[in-house]
């Protein structure tokens, strides 16, 4: 069974609750970035003998030391990551006739600084 996995510290701006007082311009310009980083780290982890999925699974990990993101913020905020790792060749779509399980959930750290979110896409066999 094929994974990748890629990290992320996602813009801040990128969040639901941000999205609403940020003007247009900016969100559009945090969104794109993510979704170029994204699309990068996608084609540097994918190994050599990597062939698009066409079904997979995504799981997503927020580590966080304060407050989390809630479900619906967290999945706001990984979606440009997502459709950048479809750019880059990861899995052919996100939509749900490839993705066939999005699952998420937040662990504790101790610090702000190990602050992250992990995005591992695996394949449905």
């Amino acid at each position: 069974m094929k994974s990748l996995t890629v990290v992320i510290c996602p813009d801040k701006i990128l969040s639901k609750n941000r999205r609403g007082s940020a003007h247009w311009s900016a969100v559009s310009a945090a969104t794109r970035q993510a979704r170029e980083d994204a699309y990068v780290l996608g084609v540097v982890e994918m190994e050599d003998d990597w062939v698009t999925l066409q079904k997979a699974t995504v799981d997503i990990v927020q580590y966080h030391a304060r407050k989390p993101h809630d479900y619906d913020g967290l999945a706001c905020v990984c979606a440009p990551t997502i459709d950048g790792l479809v750019d880059a060749g990861v899995m052919a779509d996100d939509d749900p006739s490839i993705i066939r399980s999005y699952n998420m959930r937040h662990e504790k750290v101790k610090t702000v600084a190990e602050n992250r979110i992990e995005i591992t896409v695996s394949e449905v066999v």
